[in-house]
C-alpha cells in the first residue's frame, strides 16, 4: 500500500476541518451535507456554521459570530440567538442526545472537534412508561376509552422536559402481557411505570392509577376517579388532567430521594440539579448560597443541561427577592444564566417560564416575561411550575383575577406539588391587592399551616392583619417574619416596586403598619 504523500495528508486535514458528525460543508458549493444529503440553510447559517467548525472545537465569541454573519452592520445580539436556534433545529440532535452547538457560558458557541468522537456529558432524565390500561369490564367499548385515555396522558406527559416518556408503540407492547413490573421497565428502559384500570359500576365508571417506582418495585401514588358514562369524554379529560398533574411532582420527590442517597463522588448535573431542590426554597441565605453553589456545579459537566441553567438563575433571583440583593456581578450573572438557559431550553415550557421570572423580577422586564409566560402556559398547560409563575405575574403584574384562578387551578390538579405553600400565599397576595383582606389572612394562613418558614406569607399575614386593623396579630406575625429574618426590613420591599408599580404599595403600607422597621 502507497505511503500518502504530503499533498494526501493535507487534503485529508482540510476535509476533517469542513465535518463533524455526519455532516460536511462544501464552502466551493455554499451548502451542507448530512450524510451525502443537501440539507436546507440559509446564508447566515451557513456564515455561522463555518465560523464554528474552522475554530476546531475552540469557542467562538459572540462578537466574532456576529461580525461573521452580520458583516459591516451593527445588529442586536437576539438576531444571533434566533440564528443558533434555526441552526440547531436543521441539524437536530447529536448522538448523546444533546445539541450539536453547544453554548459556552460568558463566552459565545462551539462545535466538538471535528476528528474528534467526543459526546458532551448529559443530564441523564428519569424515563416513564404508560402501560394501557386494563377493562375490568370486559366491554370492548370500554377498552377503546381505556386506550384513548392512556394515549391523552402519554401526549400530556411528553410536554414536560424533567423526565422522558417512551412511545406508546413501545408501551403498548405489554397490552395482554402478564410480567412483572420489573421486568417490563428494565425492556423498555424506564425508572417509573403508570398502569391503571377501568371498571363499569351500572351508569358509572371508576378508574384506578397507580405510579411505580421499578427500581424498588413500590407505589409512589394510587388514586381513583369516578365519572358519569353519559359523559365520557369530559371524564376522560378530567382524569387525564389529574394524572398529569400528580405524576409530576411525585417523580420530582422521587428523584431527590434517589439523589440524596447517592454517593457524592457518582452525582452528575441531573444528581446536582436534585440536590440543590430541597435548598432551592430555603430562607436563609445560607441555605440559598447552597443552591446556587450546587447548581453552578451542575453547569459544569454539562452546560447543555437547560434545566439545570435556569433553576441556577432562579436561585440567584431568590436572593435578589428574599435576601438583601444582588451585587453587579451577581444580577449580570443570573441574567446571562437565564439567557443561556433559553437559547439551549426554548422548547422547554417550565425552561421558558423560570427565566421570565428572572427577566422580570431581575431585569424589571414584565412585559417579556409575561408574554413569555403566557406561551409556556400554552405549550404545557398541565405544568404546576409553569402555571405557578404564570399565576404569580400576573398577580403582581398582569392580571390579577387570572392570576388567582390559574393558581386554584394549579391546586386542584396538583395537590401534591412541592411548591405548593407558594401557590397557596400566591392566592393570599391577590385577595390582598384586591383589598380582601380576611380572604388574605385565610390563604396566607393555609400557606404557614404547610411550611412555617416562607417569608412570603409572614408578609402577606402581617399586611393583611394590618389593613383589617387587627394590631396586635399583625405585630405578633411581624416578630415571627424577624426570628426568621433579623435583618429584614421595609427597604426590602420596596426594592421590588420598578418590578411591580402601584399595586405593590398595599403590600409595603401593609407591612410598616405592622411594624416592619423601616
Amino acid at each position: 500500500m502507497p505511503h500518502p504523500t504530503v499533498a494526501d495528508i493535507f487534503r485529508s486535514m482540510a476535509q476533517q476541518r469542513n465535518a463533524f458528525g455526519p455532516f460536511v460543508l462544501d464552502r466551493a458549493a455554499g451548502l451542507v451535507r448530512r450524510d451525502g444529503e443537501e440539507i436546507g440553510l440559509g446564508q447566515r447559517g451557513l456564515a455561522l456554521l463555518d465560523a464554528l467548525l474552522s475554530a476546531d472545537g475552540q469557542a467562538v465569541s459572540k462578537d466574532d459570530l456576529l461580525a461573521r454573519a452580520w458583516p459591516g452592520q451593527t445588529v442586536e445580539e437576539a438576531n444571533l440567538t434566533v440564528q443558533i436556534a434555526a441552526l440547531r433545529k436543521a441539524l437536530g440532535k447529536a448522538p448523546s442526545g444533546l445539541e450539536w452547538i453547544a453554548t459556552v457560558p460568558r463566552i459565545g458557541y462551539r462545535l466538538p472537534h471535528a476528528h474528534s468522537s467526543e459526546t458532551a456529558p448529559r443530564a441523564v432524565r428519569p424515563t416513564i412508561a404508560v402501560l394501557p390500561f386494563e377493562s375490568l369490564s370486559g366491554d370492548a367499548e370500554y377498552q377503546y376509552f381505556a386506550e384513548g385515555m392512556v394515549e391523552d396522558i402519554i401526549v400530556a406527559l411528553s410536554r414536560f422536559r424533567t423526565f422522558a416518556v417512551v412511545a406508546r408503540n413501545s408501551s403498548f407492547v405489554y397490552r395482554d402481557r402478564n410480567a412483572p413490573i420489573r421486568d417490563i421497565a428494565n425492556a423498555l428502559g424506564v425508572r417509573y411505570i403508570l398502569q391503571g384500570s377501568v371498571r363499569r359500576h351500572g351508569d358509572r365508571l371508576r378508574v384506578a392509577v397507580q405510579l411505580i417506582d421499578a427500581d424498588t418495585d413500590t407505589h409512589i401514588w394510587v388514586d381513583r376517579f369516578d365519572g358519569d358514562i353519559s359523559s365520557l369524554f369530559d371524564f376522560q379529560d378530567r382524569i387525564t388532567e389529574a394524572v398529569v398533574g400528580l405524576v409530576e411532582p411525585e417523580i420530582r420527590k422521587a428523584e431527590i430521594e434517589r439523589a440524596r442517597r447517592k454517593h457524592p463522588d457518582s452525582l452528575d448535573a441531573y444528581d446536582l440539579y436534585l440536590r440543590a431542590l430541597p435548598h432551592f426554597r430555603g430562607t436563609t441565605a445560607t441555605v440559598r448560597a447552597e443552591a446556587v453553589r450546587l447548581l453552578e456545579q451542575a453547569a459544569h459537566p454539562d452546560p447543555g443541561f437547560a434545566t439545570g441553567l435556569a433553576h441556577a438563575a432562579w436561585a440567584y433571583e431568590r436572593h435578589e427577592t428574599f435576601g438583601s440583593g444582588l451585587g453587579d456581578t451577581e444580577r449580570q450573572r443570573c441574567l446571562q444564566l437565564a439567557e443561556t438557559a433559553l437559547e439551549i431550553g426554548y422548547d422547554d415550557p417550565q425552561v421558558v417560564a423560570i427565566c421570565a421570572l428572572v427577566f422580570t423580577n431581575v431585569g424589571h422586564d414584565h412585559q417579556r416575561g409575561l408574554a413569555m409566560l403566557r406561551d409556556a402556559r400554552d405549550a404545557n398547560p398541565n405544568n404546576p411550575t409553569v402555571l405557578s409563575l404564570f399565576a404569580f405575574l400576573n398577580v403582581m403584574a398582569g392580571d390579577i383575577d387570572i392570576g388567582r384562578d390559574t393558581f386554584l387551578r394549579t391546586l386542584h390538579i396538583a395537590p401534591g406539588a412541592l411548591e405548593n405553600y407558594e401557590i397557596l400565599v400566591g392566592v393570599g397576595i391577590a385577595h390582598l391587592f384586591k383589598g380582601e383582606f380576611e380572604q388574605a389572612v385565610d390563604w396566607a394562613s393555609r400557606s404557614l399551616a404547610v411550611n412555617n418558614e416562607w417569608l412570603g406569607a409572614y408578609w402577606t399575614l402581617a399586611a393583611a392583619y394590618a389593613h383589617l386593623g387587627r394590631v396586635e396579630q399583625a405585630q405578633a406575625t411581624i416578630a415571627k417574619l424577624r426570628t426568621k429574618a433579623p435583618l429584614m426590613r421595609v427597604h426590602d420591599l420596596e426594592r421590588h416596586r420598578p418590578r411591580y408599580a402601584e399595586r405593590y404599595e398595599i403590600m409595603i403600607g401593609g407591612v410598616r403598619k405592622a411594624g416592619l422597621p423601616d
